[in-house]
């Protein structure tokens, strides 16, 4: 008992207790009646502070929003202005590249406004054309050459193997001592020799 009445304190001491329903009552009075403008004014302030501090987190995201959407407009921009500048050289290789036309397709424009090299964009998004056209252009070259090879075997002069063999007589007082050496070795080892 003495243990219950302990505790009993040390929770009153502590403020642990429950109000009971005649408190709870006496309390949602106390706020709508004589302490309401107290009670409100308390609210207020602990929205107000709440509130304050989301609107400052607001703001703060929306200054780094702008600056991140500045930073990407400007990139987007010098990515436009060096695919402008690299229009030449790509139409160079790629006759048929016009850089506003490729701009509307919107693999390239990802491509390139995602820093990858105008030149890479273009042959990745038209890979399988420009291996087509590689491979046709390929053949036609081979083609015309081979026409070109079989045109010019026909009116050339037949050439080894075409005639028969013309002989030449050779005279053997134009031997090197070394010519020399060699045709007795061929001779000692049972070679004819013929002049």
């Amino acid at each position: 008992m003495e243990m219950e009445e302990n505790q009993a304190q040390l929770c009153e001491a502590s403020g642990d207790t429950a109000p009971d329903a005649g408190e709870q009552e006496d309390f949602e009075s106390l706020i709508r009646g004589r302490y309401k403008e107290e009670f409100d004014a308390k609210v207020r302030k602990i929205l107000d502070g709440r509130l304050r501090g989301m609107r400052q987190e607001n703001q703060r995201l929306k200054e780094q929003k702008e600056k991140l959407e500045g930073v990407r407009k400007a990139e987007a921009a010098e990515r436009i202005d060096r695919l402008r500048r690299q229009e030449g050289e790509l139409r160079r290789l790629y006759p048929d590249f016009d850089w506003q036309k490729e701009m509307r397709s919107e693999r390239f424009g990802r491509l390139i406004l995602a820093g990858v090299e105008p030149r890479t964009a273009y042959e990745t998004v038209h890979g399988r054309e420009l291996m087509e056209k590689a491979m046709h252009y390929a053949a036609g070259r081979t083609r015309r050459q081979v026409a070109g090879s079989l045109a010019s075997g026909m009116s050339r002069v037949a050439e080894n193997g075409g005639r028969s063999i013309a002989v030449t007589a050779s005279d053997p007082r134009g031997l090197t001592s070394e010519d020399l050496a060699d045709i007795r070795r061929r001779v000692l080892d049972g070679e004819k020799i013929r002049f």
